[in-house]
Parts: structure tokens; C-alpha cells; sequence
């Protein structure tokens, strides 16, 4: 059978529409192509062509892709866009656009684009740069369209914007191909309809059906020519652009705002304070040029607790995250506020869910006489669960794995969030590469992208194994950089939860005699992003290390971990129930 999706059939439809059955084209005169669209959260691709110089979308495509409802009447070649508050009636090979009050349904105006919409036998094609301005002004959103990488992102602002970057590559600026050819005036203006209850608005004269040109921009020479802003209910993502990897930079948060500073770099001091800004959570940017070095400063709306500024490794860009304090106890309260399920039971710690790292053909780290990372954290997680389960009866164990099965990163946290669970656990070895080594002790990681080198490369080889999953590229392909950042924002609820935790751990196996603590620390483990409530992730000790090897794969060293674990799992249940009573 096929595995062909129904929307992947639709758009090869539509392609296969532009090659054969364009009423105005032949397909030599048109370069297919796709336009990227990112709309808040969602990401979807349109399918568009490129024509003298005129980046086209397919209206149809474009409007389901942001949930915009649409009628069309084949016979009259016309279609309609709910856009807001307002009605946009298209005419097949026509450029008049009519706009109509949703409510009052009359019409408010009557715009002319400099070239026509085109049709197809499946769908419309809107000439995107100059239909930008009449989008964004009667959507009330902000549209930044990249024609020279065919790409669209809408943006919910307060002062809706409308820019067109670059141009399509397969011809010259729709500018360009304006001021030799002038535009159709011989067009008819389409009637608004088959409504006999459309009424023109007095007014709607020759300066309103006058063609509005958009002027086509240059490729910024800037180093930093854009800003984008990703708003979430727990924090606010920037990305800040870059045309060159900047020297050195750092951020100070103070007073309601978030200074940036970059140094070696040039900025283009117009086109930030031009930035659509959601008004969430960024209200403001302005810029400044210090002689070499480039100063932005963002004006916040509401609190933030702390910053963090970072380099994204694949593009270069700078991410800047702020976070706020959003913890379990605000959410609860929250709900009996507003008169919901704030039952004190559907947060009680009733189900910890127990992860042994590793398992079946991934057999994790081996030791230096041949151990294997996957027995050992099994061993100590079966120990630990009938621990809980014989001093902490009301609590129920859920165990990702009981048996030498292998089980995907991904689902690893499904399995957690299945059961409903509010704590997670998940048990690992160290190793080095270099066997024997001397390096030894305990270490608990919470997830955050890594901070250190070490954090980082024992995140890289705990993640390698989705190497052995089925189509791991696609399924793990939007961990990056940037989505780690934002899934830290959406686990800052419980990330104070998690770091307490992380601290009893650390307390308990301080104060052993037999294990060595190395601390807290943090790192972005695939295993703990798909668990929505406080985890953490356990580095037994070292197979590389002979000692530590004989110790942990010995069943008294198992248990005796596993001891430890159960204690500051205690002491974790005694304190989060005494902090949802306050």
C-alpha cells in the first residue's frame, strides 16, 4: 500500500494543475516553486510559482494552511477570505480586489493589484508582494515575505506591518517589471458579487483603484538586519539574524527591559524599531550603532525572572530566551481561581514513573570488563520501584521498561505522560571513551541545553541511540537549538520541582560513603522532553572506571543506589505535598 498522505496528494494535485492547466501561463513561463509559511507555532508549505519577476501563492492553500474560511464560485471564476473582521472577494485574471465589512456586508473599499490573480483548475493564485500591505492591513497581523527565499511569516502585533524582502530568482522585481510595462488598465472592475445586498460606499473613486507598487528591497549589507519574536506562556524566544557570525556578545535584563550587546557588528538601526512586536511579551526595539559595536534594547511587558543568550549552531542566529516564573503551586491556584478542576488529587504525587536507561539492541555504555549500561540501570530501577512500592503504598510505579526491551526516546515519555505521572526518572551510567579511566561519581542532570563541554557530550551520546529508531531524521528532526529553548519554557513550570529534586539526589549521595557526588548540572536530553512533569536524569557512576564498574554491576551496590534514590524521593513527596497545602 501507499504511504502517501492526502495532503501531500493535494499538493502534487495542485502542482500538477500549474504544469498542465494555467489559463494564462505555459508551464515555460512559470518556475515552480513553494512558498514556506510560518504562522506562530504552525509551519506548512503553499504551493507558488514564479512569473516576471512575481512571487504567486496559492490563495487556496494558504488560507487552510492559517485557518481562514473561504467560499468560492467556479462558474463566476471568483473566491471569498474571511480576513478579521472583513470579507476579500478575488476575481480569476482580474487585479480589483473588493473588500467587505463582515458584519454590515458593504463595501468598504476597492483595491487594485499592479498585476492579475491568477487560476488554475484546482486553485487561485494570489501575486503575494503587492497583495502584502492589503493582507496585513485587514488581517490585523504583521506579514514579512522573503522572496528570495519564498518564504511568508505572519505575525500577531499590535501595529500590523507589511515588508517584502529580496527577489524571486527566476526573474527581475515586480518594480522593475512596472515601470516597463506599466499595468492593466484596461482590467475590468469585478462586481462584488452575486450579493444583492452589496452597496458600494461613496468614495471608492479613482484614487482608491489607483495601482499601489511595492518597492522591492535591497539585501540588507547589515549584519543584523531582522528580528523575530516567539512569545509562549512561560517565556519569550528572540532570534536576532545574522549575516555573519558575530565576535562576542552578552545581555543584561533590568528595570523592564533586555539590553543586547554585540560587539564587531552593524545593525540596521531602521529596520529593527520596525520589528513587529506581539506586544506580550516584547512591546519594543529600538538599536543603536556604538561605533563597532551594535546595542539593542527590548522593552518587556510584565516580569521576567532571567535571561539567557546563546548561538544557534546551525544558522549562526543568536537566541535570546526569557523566562518567567510560572511554577505547579501558580498553575493550582490558578484553577481554583477561575473555578476549574483545582482538585489538590490531580496534582498529588500518586504515580512516579522509573526510566532504566538503555535496553534490548542498545546496550548503552560497556565497561571495562564488558558490563553493559542497560543491565546495570535496570537492575537498579526494579530495586528502586519495590522500594517505593512497599514503604510508599499510595503511590503507583510505572516502569518504561521491566525487561531487556528496547524502547524509543520518544515514547519513553509518552509511556510517562500515559500514566499521568508527577515525577520521572530516568537512570543512566557514565563512561569515557577511554578505558580505564579514573574518572568517577554520581552527577544529575535537569533539562536545559548544556552549559559545559562535558554536559554536552554525555547529552550527545544518551541522545545517539535514536539512531537505532525507525525514520529517527524525521522524528527528532526539529530538536534543535531553537525548540530546546522553547520546550525549556514549556517545562519552567516544573522546573523548580526538577531542580529540587535534582538537589535531594545529590544531598543523599553526598553524604554516602560510598559514592562520590559531582553535583547538578544540565543538559538537553531527547529522553526528558516528551515528559510534562518534574524529571530528572540519573548518571549512576563510571563503567568506564574499574572500581566503580565492580560497584555498580555488584548487587549490593545497586541496592545501595537504590536506597539512596528512595530517600530523597521522600523527602521530594514530603516537601512538594506540604507545598501545595501552602
Amino acid at each position: 500500500m501507499s504511504n502517501t498522505s492526502p495532503g501531500a496528494m493535494r499538493f502534487a494535485t495542485i502542482l500538477l494543475s500549474l504544469l498542465l492547466c494555467s489559463t494564462f501561463l505555459t508551464p515555460a513561463q512559470a518556475e515552480i516553486t513553494s512558498l514556506k509559511v510560518v504562522f506562530g507555532e504552525r509551519k506548512f508549505t503553499v504551493p507558488a510559482f514564479e512569473h516576471d519577476g512575481v512571487l504567486y501563492a496559492s490563495l487556496n492553500e494558504l488560507s487552510k494552511g492559517a485557518g481562514l474560511s473561504t467560499y468560492e464560485n467556479a462558474e463566476s471564476g471568483k473566491i471569498e477570505v474571511r480576513v478579521g473582521e472583513n470579507r476579500l472577494k478575488f476575481t480569476a485574471n482580474n487585479p480589483f480586489v473588493v473588500v467587505l465589512s463582515h458584519r454590515e456586508n458593504t463595501i468598504s473599499e476597492v483595491y487594485q493589484l499592479p498585476v492579475e490573480v491568477s487560476r488554475t483548475q484546482v486553485a487561485y493564485y494570489l501575486p503575494m508582494a503587492p497583495a502584502l500591505p492589503l493582507l496585513s492591513r485587514t488581517w490585523g497581523m504583521s506579514l514579512l515575505l522573503d522572496q528570495g527565499k519564498a518564504e511568508l511569516v505572519i505575525t500577531s502585533t499590535s501595529k500590523p506591518v507589511a515588508r517584502v524582502t529580496g527577489v524571486p530568482e527566476s526573474g527581475t522585481s515586480l518594480a522593475a517589471r512596472s515601470s516597463k510595462s506599466g499595468t492593466n488598465d484596461g482590467a475590468a472592475v469585478p462586481d462584488a458579487g452575486a450579493s444583492s445586498s452589496d452597496t458600494a460606499t461613496p468614495g471608492a473613486g479613482a484614487a482608491d483603484l489607483a495601482p499601489r507598487e511595492i518597492a522591492v528591497e535591497k539585501a540588507s549589507t547589515y549584519d543584523i538586519g531582522r528580528i523575530s519574536v516567539d512569545t509562549r506562556k512561560n517565556g519569550t524566544l528572540i532570534r536576532i539574524h545574522t549575516r555573519k557570525q558575530v565576535k562576542s556578545f552578552d545581555s543584561e535584563l533590568k528595570n523592564g527591559s533586555l539590553v543586547v550587546t554585540l560587539s564587531g557588528a552593524s545593525v540596521d538601526v531602521n529596520e529593527l524599531r520596525q520589528t513587529p512586536t506581539d506586544g506580550e511579551g516584547i512591546t519594543g526595539v529600538e538599536a543603536e550603532q556604538l561605533g563597532g559595536n551594535a546595542r539593542i534594547s527590548f522593552t518587556l511587558n510584565g516580569s521576567f525572572t532571567s535571561d539567557k543568550i546563546s548561538r544557534d549552531v546551525k544558522s549562526g542566529d543568536l537566541l535570546v530566551s526569557l523566562f518567567r516564573k510560572v511554577d505547579v503551586g501558580t498553575v493550582l491556584n490558578a484553577d481554583k481561581r477561575g473555578k476549574q478542576d483545582g482538585d489538590r488529587s490531580k496534582w498529588k504525587l500518586d504515580c512516579i514513573v522509573i526510566d532504566a536507561g538503555h535496553g534490548g539492541k542498545d546496550p548503552g555504555a560497556i565497561g571495562v570488563s564488558g558490563i553493559k549500561e542497560k543491565n546495570v540501570t535496570l537492575g537498579i530501577a526494579l530495586k528502586l520501584g519495590k522500594m517505593i512500592e512497599r514503604e510508599m503504598p499510595g503511590v503507583k510505579i510505572v516502569y518504561t521498561r521491566k525487561d531487556d526491551t528496547f524502547i524509543p526516546l520518544d515514547k519513553r515519555g509518552q509511556i510517562a505522560n500515559a500514566a499521568e505521572g508527577k515525577l520521572f526518572i530516568s537512570i543512566h551510567c557514565n563512561a569515557t571513551e577511554a578505558k580505564p579511566s579514573s574518572a568517577k561519581g554520581f552527577e544529575v542532570y535537569i533539562l536545559r541545553p548544556g552549559r559545559t563541554a562535558e554536559a554536552i557530550r554525555i547529552a550527545e551520546f544518551e541522545n545517539s541511540v535514536i539512531k537505532l529508531e525507525k525514520d529517527y531524521e524525521k522524528r527528532y528532526a526539529k530538536l534543535d537549538n531553537e525548540s530546546f529553548i522553547l520546550i525549556n519554557m514549556a517545562h519552567s513550570a516544573y522546573a523548580k520541582y526538577s531542580e529540587r529534586f535534582a538537589e535531594l539526589l545529590h544531598d543523599e549521595v553526598k553524604a554516602s560513603r560510598q559514592v562520590t557526588s559531582k553535583g547538578v548540572k544540565q543538559a538537553g536530553f531527547y529522553v526528558l522532553v516528551g515528559a510534562s512533569m518534574p524529571g530528572v536524569l540519573i548518571e549512576s557512576g563510571f563503567v568506564s572506571n574499574r572500581n566503580e564498574e565492580k560497584f555498580l554491576a555488584s548487587n549490593e551496590g545497586q541496592e545501595h543506589l537504590a536506597k539512596l534514590f528512595f530517600d530523597a524521593i521522600s523527602s521530594y513527596a514530603k516537601e512538594y505535598e506540604k507545598s501545595l497545602k501552602e
